[in-house]
Order: C-alpha cells, then structure tokens, then sequence
C-alpha cells in the first residue's frame, strides 16, 4: 500500500483532505513521514502518512490518527506529531489498548492527560483496519483517544471497554479536548 492509497483510505472515511506536511525531527530533520488533515462536518482528524514504513517491530504495518472537534486541530496536530515521534525515535511497537499518560496537560487549560490507543471511536469500523485487493490485511489505523488523568488512573484497574462504556454512559464527546472527565 503506497502513501496515495493511505490518503485516499482516510479521505473516504474521515473527509476532505486540507493540509499536510512533513514530521521533523527536534533538529528540523524530516522523519520521512507526513502528517495530513481531514475534515467532516462534525470532526477534523490528523493522520500520519509514512509510519508504517518506520515502525518495524508492529505486527501489522500502521499510521496513527487523532479526531477532535473542528477549532481544536492544532492540539491535535502536535498530540499526533508529539506521539509519532516518539514511536519512530523510540522504535516503538504500538497496538490496541496502549497508551500514554503524563503529569502535565498535553493541551494547555484542560484536563488531557494522556493519550490511549484503540479503533476509532466514530468513524465507521472499515477506516480501522485496511485490506488490499486479495482481502489480505495490510494496514492498521490506531486512534489516539485524548484521555484526562482520572480517566488514565481508571485503566489501572479496569479494561479499556470499561472506560468506552463509561463515557458512553455519561454522553463524553471524545472528540472534544476541552471535555470535563469522566471519572
């Protein structure tokens, strides 16, 4: 699957194409991969273009993405950005369930403290993962959900599906960075 075919994957499923740009480094070294924007009318969602070359120890090849409400798309440019480095830098196998959680805001004035791995919570399943043309799996998709501290402190103790039900249960908009938590 070439770097067009991911592009027009997500476009289907996530929106119009807007921007994209190449991932640096610290130094302004590009990482060689590009992180693109989307839009639908009730959702912008960042993208990596390129991760899944870079990220050797997954099992199945992926690119990340992140969804927020439309006006939060910078936070969420430097979440993927932020992520993508450290994957690539670190040589870090992400899958399912994974997850950061720090001690500071990563969105300066809220409650976003970390950052969990999992299918996309709104868009239709087929973003998430990718088939090629003899129905052999080639690509995954790992949403980066926006997280607060509470919520990361529940998933101690309690399974990621605990944590969907509950937001699911209190009506939790994930999709907008400046949300109360959950728990």
């Amino acid at each position: 699957m070439d770097d067009r075919e991911v592009t027009e994957h997500a476009e289907r499923h996530l929106g119009t194409l807007l921007r994209a740009h190449p991932l640096e480094n610290d130094s302004g070294r590009d990482l060689g991969l590009g992180v693109f924007l989307f839009q639908s009318p009730s959702m912008v969602t960042v993208v990596t273009v390129g991760l899944r070359s870079r990220m050797l120890q997954s099992p199945l090849p992926l690119e990340l993405a992140c969804s927020v409400r439309p006006g939060q798309e910078d936070h969420a440019e430097r979440l993927v950005e932020r992520f993508a480095r450290l994957s690539v830098l670190g040589d870090v196998e992400l899958e399912y369930d994974d997850g950061l959680l720090v001690e500071e805001p990563l969105v300066p004035d809220t409650e976003i403290r970390g950052l969990l791995a999992a299918p996309h919570p709104y868009a239709d399943e087929m973003f998430n993962l990718v088939r090629d043309a003899d129905e052999t799996l080639s690509l995954q998709f790992v949403t980066l959900v926006p997280i607060t501290g509470p919520e990361g402190a529940y998933l101690r103790d309690h399974e990621t599906g605990e944590l969907f039900e509950l937001w699911e249960s209190a009506g939790t908009d994930l999709l907008d960075l400046r949300r109360p938590s959950a728990v």
